[in-house]
């Protein structure tokens, strides 16, 4: 009997328990504060073991820790840590809340994303890192290929941090000019 594990559409299939890399592969791939993301990801490697979940294909779970970066300048930190998929999410979330719920930026959407990013960047980081070096193992069986890849994935880019911040400032700069009524203020 064959067992088959579903993944999220879009997404790589988190790795099993025996797949996970270690602590010290996963201080590797952050290069900077790695010992910050390190101690998270042994903090979360014992949750997961702690609530049972073993060998299984089980994504490791949230644990919230509060990361002043991550809710001082989200989008920036985000880019700055290679996660763009997020960053872009969170650069037209606003954008989005504020055609639904116009005023909404004003209303505190900017400051509920930041607070969700202050307590939930480590997790969302290390699970970036689980899943870029499992997607290394997976799709490069040489070792060469693998630290290639690796090179090019891990670590932070300050160029894509000083991109994310300037997108940022755009996109907030039209909501706010555009969408403001002129006797507003």
């Amino acid at each position: 009997m064959t067992s088959v594990t579903l993944k999220p559409m879009g997404q790589a299939a988190p790795p099993a328990a025996q797949d996970m890399p270690s602590p010290a592969q996963l201080a590797d791939f952050a290069a900077v504060n790695a010992a910050l993301y390190r101690q998270h990801y042994e903090d979360l490697l014992s949750r997961r073991a702690g609530l049972g979940f073993g060998r299984s294909s089980r994504p490791i779970p949230l644990a919230p820790a509060w990361h002043w970066p991550a809710f001082l300048i989200t989008v920036p930190w985000m880019f700055y840590r290679k996660m763009y998929s997020g960053g872009i999410i969170l650069v037209a979330l606003p954008v989005l809340l504020d055609h639904i719920l116009p005023g909404s930026l004003f209303l505190g959407s900017g400051l509920l994303i930041a607070l969700t990013a202050g307590i939930c960047g480590k997790s969302w980081y290390v699970e970036h890192a689980v899943r870029r070096i499992a997607k290394a193992r997976q799709a490069h069986s040489g070792d060469a290929a693998r630290a290639a890849y690796l090179a090019r994935a891990r670590g932070v880019s300050l160029s894509a941090g000083i991109f994310g911040a300037l997108v940022l400032i755009v996109t907030m700069t039209v909501i706010v000019m555009g969408l403001t009524p002129p006797n507003r203020f």
